[in-house]
């Protein structure tokens, strides 16, 4: 039988050895809408689209597209205004982030942003425009391989899995996460 006191060293050597530790990666990520922006945390990065606002610093700020004026990426020094089919890509801690402003569904319309996360692990589409609901089914067409679609539609950002046989909008400022995880391809 083990002592008490041998039970407590134990249990203090195991409690010293976890917190030593480095955490384990996420092998994903997380979406909040908040207004008509949305914040965006996937392996270490923090992103602000729009009026959203963080408890701590956005690694990006992206700033969408209208039609007068090209979509916007801001990360540290970097401020870059993106037309379409221009794109920035940034790396953190091994992580590879390429954003890149993509035509929007509507001719002539504002841009879309596609966010490329890794190689290929997950990808997120922001149009910039609101769409109407019979258009939602269209996405996946127009971005082949987006995994999700923050839309906007009454002046809030709402989250739409794509590739999925049932088109489901998640969002309007919800208390929890769109919760998403890396996408084997």
């Amino acid at each position: 039988m083990w002592s008490k006191a041998a039970m407590i060293l134990c249990a203090s050597m195991l409690a010293a050895a976890a917190s030593a530790a480095p955490p384990l990666r996420s092998e994903g990520g997380s979406v909040v809408a908040v207004a008509d922006g949305a914040l965006i945390r996937y392996r270490g990065w923090l992103l602000a689209l729009d009026g959203a606002q963080a408890d701590t610093a956005a690694d990006v700020r992206l700033l969408s597209a209208s039609r007068t004026q090209a979509a916007r990426v801001q990360a540290g020094k970097l401020q870059r205004d993106l037309p379409v089919w221009a794109a920035v890509e940034l790396a953190k801690d091994g992580t590879r982030l390429r954003i890149t402003a993509l035509p929007g569904l509507a001719a002539g319309g504002p841009a879309a942003l596609l966010l490329d996360f890794g190689a290929g692990d997950y990808r997120i589409v922001i149009p910039a425009s609101s769409l109407a609901r019979h258009e939602h089914g269209l996405l996946a067409q127009h971005y082949p391989g987006a995994d999700l679609a923050l839309l906007l539609q009454e002046e809030t950002r709402v989250m739409l899995p794509l590739g999925t046989a049932k088109l489901q909008v998640f969002g309007r400022e919800q208390a929890a996460p769109y919760l998403f995880s890396k996408v084997r391809r």
